[in-house]
């Protein structure tokens, strides 16, 4: 997946052209695990669930009101700093 296939899916699900394209700039660099859930999206529309250090993604996605991708990019926190990321989510995410 090239960052101009990103950027197209995601200004197709309703992202501005300028927030796409620092989006797409995030998402270039998820976690390898995390790359198939994002191809899955892109392709095929699909919302695959994850749960990584004890979080679900599809319930970030709903609890917080997140696009499938920002919750994508969430779980990518979690994959990278997990400490941090866990205790921002037990905060409530701002």
């Amino acid at each position: 997946m090239n960052k101009n296939e990103i950027i197209r899916a995601l200004i197709a699900n309703n992202y501005p052209e300028k927030q796409a394209f620092s989006v797409a700039e995030e998402l270039i660099h998820l976690d390898n695990s995390l790359l198939p859930l994002l191809n899955s999206w892109i392709l095929k529309g699909e919302e695959t669930d994850v749960t990584i250090e004890g979080f679900s993604l599809i319930e970030l996605k709903n609890r917080y009101k997140m696009t499938y991708p920002a919750a994508l990019l969430t779980m990518d926190w979690l994959k990278k700093e997990p400490q941090l990321a866990s205790y921002a989510i037990g905060k409530g995410l701002k």
